[in-house]
């Protein structure tokens, strides 16, 4: 009953006008403040959300769900992994063998500097690249013919990004580490010239990539029966994670497995930016809150003789107290599920029909991706409930003290 009465007079006093009419209109600015760093918080989690499944699937095209790399050197033999065991590890479906590399690329009288690729045959099986394909085919070997299927950003590099370039060929030039030498350097380059089978298009970070067959790139970087990782592909559904202690398991200490997401630091830069800006948005939302100090300063002005009464009539400092922090809390209340609403409604319009537009052209989308995750409302309202508590309650307890009205 003593919750239930502090909450009555809470509620009154929220509802009701105050003698003075700038207090309703100060109260009324204070829930707008706060309400909107909550839908601010909503909004700016859902669209780093929409990003991140974006740079997922985006990425997806080019990484491999699981790479495993040599502990020591650039590359490894072959043999020294089987690939047999790996095959046998519950969740794998299939592998690579990769050797990738940096090489100087050559058309007419331009060069450019980009990371040659060399994969085997299962390669396609492993990573969809062939759904990014802009022109030709994705063919890295056919015939006893090693083929080159080249990123736009390289043929852009020297100026041959034209339908035409499919079928003529691209001079890739390697140091010969078996002949390089520092007083004669004749010689001391390797030299592939291969036909072009595809252009492909993915980002700006793989831009300089060119893919060919895993025995052509062995011969260019004169690395036989070697290569620099393996790229695995797991069944729909699995854990990554899991997987891949099964697999380091299998392939030892000499070898080191990583999933997408240790591979590329793309996800983990998103993941530290969004916290980022979650904990700033916090930290405006703290800001806005001392909105609420002011309008309970003046409530408690406002209502001095309410108090006198309640207080001759028996009402001990404790049910005056919690009258005014309940009022607080109410206010709080009703900030929060506008900003809620306001957020979330916001995400969703988005999310649909996509008003605020990307201009870019070099996105797969034309508008912000967004996705509203209910971890995120709930983290958001966890994290508005504490501030608000702390506010409103150091407030309260302070004005009465100060007014000698405990």
């Amino acid at each position: 009953m003593k919750l239930n009465l502090k909450y009555l007079f809470a509620a009154r006093y929220v509802r009701s006008p105050k003698s003075h009419s700038v207090i309703n209109i100060i109260s009324g600015v204070s829930i707008v403040a706060m309400a909107v760093p909550v839908a601010a918080i909503i909004l700016l989690l859902s669209i780093f959300n929409g990003l991140e499944t974006m740079t997922r699937e985006l990425y997806q095209s080019i990484d491999a769900d699981l790479v495993i790399t040599p502990n020591a050197g650039i590359t490894f033999p072959i043999e020294e992994l089987d690939s047999a065991a790996i095959s046998s590890v519950a969740g794998i479906e299939n592998l690579a063998y990769v050797l990738e590399q940096s090489a100087l690329a050559e058309i007419g009288d331009n060069r450019t500097i980009v990371s040659v690729k060399g994969v085997d045959q299962a390669y396609t099986s492993v990573v969809p690249l062939a759904d990014n394909l802009m022109l030709g085919e994705f063919t890295t070997h056919a015939d006893s013919i090693d083929y080159v299927v080249a990123a736009f950003g390289v043929l852009q590099d020297l100026s041959s990004l034209r339908a035409t370039t499919v079928g003529t060929t691209l001079n890739l030039y390697a140091i010969n580490r078996a002949r390089i030498s520092t007083l004669i350097p004749v010689g001391g380059y390797t030299r592939r010239t291969l036909p072009i089978a595809g252009i492909y298009s993915i980002d700006e970070e793989n831009r300089s990539m060119v893919i060919t067959s895993l025995q052509a790139a062995q011969s260019l970087f004169n690395y036989p029966g070697r290569a620099s990782s393996v790229e695995v592909k797991i069944l729909e559904g699995e854990s990554a994670d899991a997987i891949a202690e099964r697999l380091q398991q299998a392939v030892g200490e000499g070898f080191e497995v990583r999933t997408r997401e240790q591979s590329n630091s793309i996800y983990r830069l998103m993941a530290l930016e969004k916290w980022g800006v979650f904990f700033i948005a916090v930290l405006v939302m703290v800001v806005a809150s001392l909105s609420i100090v002011g309008t309970l300063v003046m409530v408690v002005i406002d209502k001095r003789d309410d108090i006198h009464t309640l207080r001759t009539l028996g009402a001990r400092a404790d049910l005056v107290r919690g009258i005014f922090i309940a009022e607080g809390r109410l206010m709080a209340i009703i900030s929060l599920v506008i900003g809620l609403l306001l957020g979330v409604g916001l995400a969703l319009l988005q999310q649909c029909f996509g008003f605020v537009g990307i201009d870019a052209e070099t996105l797969m989308v034309n508008a912000y991706p967004v996705e509203v995750h209910l971890t995120d409302i709930l983290l958001t309202i966890v994290a508005y409930a504490v501030v608000s508590y702390l506010v409103v309650n150091l407030t309260v307890r302070a004005l009465l003290r100060e007014n000698n009205k405990e």
